[in-house]
């Protein structure tokens, strides 16, 4: 028989009356402390006796004494208990200004481009202590949301196992960086680029998993047009340094080409042709859901996503409505 098949056999409440009675040593204290009766209680020692094979406390003129048996009981059964009581007990309220916790966030450089620098900000204002660990994602990022490998995802609105909850960040659209003095800027019209030009041009795909093509490429599709892709790279911030150093003009979500343009190497102007825009939204697994410091890390996103922060109240770890 094996430890699991003794505890199914075993009502645990009988050991909360099994400590009364070792440490009271008498069956009427035992009953005022538990609120039971007398009768119960010595329904409950029969019991005892009868699952641990030992008389546990006998009479010994007007009291009751605890066998030897019974007295090697009383402190693993008072620990044993005590774990039961911590077990139960409200988890500890999440402590911005003191954790020491490390949140593993999944995202592309995308993701860490545009939101990661405020984030950083608004968070270590909050909680100095704590730590951001950025790993990439990719084919296991959904089965590790499910374990304890990563906390939070950040991710496009690309379809998602039902097992993970979503809450959207913000609508994306598409922008174009070419190098600063580059040949089409001074061809752009109303700061677009025009058409045959970006189709004559070559071009750098930023494509995280590995495809052939894009959004940019369906679009181009739909108008009988095609273009020559040059590069191909699973980097934003290189593509952008790839962009600033030649004529390959790179198109990709405006959060990230405007945040790179930052750089005097570069230019932003708009594409030619209309693009499809894309929601970006966080995930998170349903274990983590009901979490304080989960909760904390959602909204503190959810700030940094928008450009909205009210740091009263992010200091604290009450639920979001999500």
């Amino acid at each position: 028989m094996s430890a699991d098949d003794d505890l199914f056999r075993v009502d645990l409440n009988l050991l909360v009356v099994l400590r009364t009675l070792l440490e009271t040593r008498s069956v009427t204290k035992t009953a005022e402390q538990s609120g039971m009766s007398q009768p119960a209680v010595s329904r409950a020692l029969a019991k005892l006796r009868q699952t641990f094979d030992d008389a546990l406390l006998v009479k010994s003129g007007a009291v009751m004494r605890p066998t030897i048996r019974g007295s090697a009981l009383l402190e693993p059964v008072q620990k044993a208990l005590a774990g039961v009581t911590d077990l139960l007990a409200d988890r500890h309220p999440f402590d911005p200004a003191s954790t020491e916790r490390v949140f593993r966030i999944a995202t592309t450089d995308y993701g860490a481009t545009v939101i990661l620098p405020r984030l950083a900000g608004l968070m270590f204002s909050i909680a100095p202590k704590a730590s951001v660990e950025i790993v990439p994602v990719d084919g296991q990022t959904f089965k590790n949301l499910g374990e304890t490998n990563v906390d939070l995802a950040l991710y496009s609105d690309n379809p998602v196992p039902p097992s993970l909850r979503t809450r959207d960040l913000f609508r994306e659209t598409f922008a174009c960086l070419v190098r600063a003095g580059h040949p089409l800027l001074d061809r752009s019209q109303h700061g677009r680029l025009r058409l045959d030009d970006y189709v004559a041009a070559s071009h750098i795909l930023v494509t995280v998993v590995g495809g052939r093509t894009g959004p940019v490429d369906t679009a181009l599709a739909t108008l009988r047009h095609s273009r020559h892709v040059a590069v191909r790279i699973p980097y934003f911030a290189t593509a952008a340094l790839v962009a600033a150093g030649s004529n390959l003009v790179l198109t990709i979500p405006r959060r990230a080409a405007e945040n790179f343009s930052d750089d005097n190497r570069l230019r932003l102007v708009g594409p030619p042709l209309e693009l499809p825009n894309f929601g970006y939204r966080m995930l998170w697994h349903e274990r983590v859901h009901s979490e304080p410091d989960h909760i904390w890390l959602r909204r503190l996103i959810l700030s940094a996503a928008r450009s909205e922060c009210d740091a009263t109240e992010l200091s604290g770890s009450s639920p979001s409505s999500e």
